[in-house]
């Protein structure tokens, strides 16, 4: 998550969001037409900037389209509000459409996606990447906000895939509630 609290135009998310779930690494792949990721991350809630963490979270994902080579990625998804967060700790799948070129650290992305639209976001390193693409106020789709940070890797994919969100210590969450 620290990768993203030093990118200034996240602020506001951090500040106004209910919760996050944090992925500091992700890594994908894949070959011709098909595709596939994996991740392990952790759940928070924010309480005014204040992350408290609540359980740990997975993500597989699923791809099909013009896929080749790999990468690691860094994801954070914001929930707007309670009810936003109390659907993803559901586990229910989400789709992507994904356009992506990654040479090593450089990589230029754009992303639509049933969690909402991630502005084209370009730079040489994680550091250096800026988040483009929208306002200074946080914006929203189905009360959820992505965003993404490419690590490292060699890929160029234009794909429709899918992911799957496992929440680990369930248990613990609903004790926190």
């Amino acid at each position: 998550m620290d990768t993203f609290r030093k990118q200034p135009n996240l602020e506001p998310y951090f500040t106004n969001s209910y919760g996050c779930a944090a992925f500091a690494s992700i890594a994908k792949g894949g070959i011709f037409f098909v595709g596939g990721a994996f991740g392990k991350g952790d759940v928070y809630k924010l309480n005014g900037g204040n992350p408290e963490q609540i359980c740990a979270v997975e993500v597989a994902q699923a791809s099909v389209g013009w896929v080749l080579g790999g990468e690691v990625l860094s994801e954070i998804i914001f929930f707007e509000t309670e009810q936003d967060f109390d659907r993803f700790m559901s586990g229910n799948f989400e789709f992507s459409a994904n356009a992506k070129a990654v040479a090593l650290t450089a990589a230029i992305s754009a992303n639509a996606t049933t969690m909402g639209n991630q502005g084209i976001q370009a730079g040489m390193t994680p550091d250096q990447t800026s988040v483009r693409g929208f306002k200074s106020s946080p914006e929203y789709t189905k009360g959820m906000k992505v965003f993404t940070l490419t690590l490292g890797g060699l890929m160029y994919e234009a794909t429709i895939g899918g992911q799957k969100f496992t929440i680990k210590n369930k248990g613990s969450a609903v004790a926190t509630k």
